[in-house]
């Protein structure tokens, strides 16, 4: 078995269900799991999310400080690395490329998985051993507790109306005294607001939420975590750092 096997079976707590659907890309689902809403909508994913216009009139953010920001959680800690709700990478390939942390990307969309391979394979010509694709649920993380030196989960918390069950699942995935790094869109910024009321009442994401709220549903999910100073708002992106108790 290689290496990305290997790893991914120490990390998991029940290895059952584990197989890999194609070269480089591995689930934890059972095989006739429903297709989730994102698969088929990786293309437009990337226009968005790696367009700076979209970005900066939409969110007063930019392609730019989510890579910034993926790139200090990778080199947060050590030991193994989790980036929950991975996407396709479009501002994070470079990030993960050139880290040689052993790193799971998770996500539930096997088109967004694949994206994500095919573009580090654009970036490096290979997929790197220490890089792991995994079809796996952010609201049933399948991992055993504490084996993850830090964690990243970019832009998911406001498409949950709860986001209790994934602050806790996150929490129980990273070790004590290691750092959880989340952003998430929020609404407060006007335009920022609007745009995702609309979204809203599109079905496409939760009850917009304020920055305040989002941090005080972080700390009442998961008591002990405490908010770092580094935690900001820009725009209409919410980026959050909080640093797991110790043992």
């Amino acid at each position: 078995m290689d290496m990305p096997a290997n790893l991914l079976r120490s990390l998991l707590a029940q290895t059952e269900n584990l197989r890999e659907v194609e070269d480089g890309i591995w689930s934890v689902l059972a095989p006739r799991a429903a297709a989730p809403a994102y698969d088929g909508r990786a293309k437009l994913y990337d226009w968005l999310i790696g367009s700076r216009i979209y970005n900066r009139v939409a969110w007063g953010s930019s392609p730019e400080a989510y890579e910034k920001f993926a790139a200090a959680a990778a080199q947060s800690g050590a030991g193994p690395f989790l980036d929950a709700g991975c996407g396709t990478l479009v501002s994070t390939a470079r990030v993960h490329a050139c880290s040689d942390r052993p790193t799971v990307l998770l996500d539930l969309s096997i088109d967004m998985l694949r994206a994500g391979r095919d573009r580090v394979r654009a970036e490096t010509g290979k997929v790197p051993d220490h890089l792991i694709f995994l079809q796996a649920d952010l609201q049933d993380l399948p991992f055993k507790q504490g084996v993850f030196g830090s964690v990243l989960c970019p832009g998911m918390l406001h498409i949950f109306d709860q986001i209790e069950r994934i602050a806790v699942g996150l929490s129980y995935v990273a070790r004590p005294g290691s750092r959880i790094f989340l952003s998430s869109l929020v609404s407060d910024r006007a335009i920022s607001r609007r745009y995702l009321e609309t979204l809203h009442r599109a079905g496409e994401v939760a009850l917009p939420r304020r920055y305040s709220d989002l941090l005080s549903s972080l700390r009442k999910s998961v008591p002990g975590l405490l908010v770092e100073e580094q935690s900001h708002l820009e725009g209409g992106m919410a980026f959050i750092v909080v640093k797991q108790a110790p043992a």
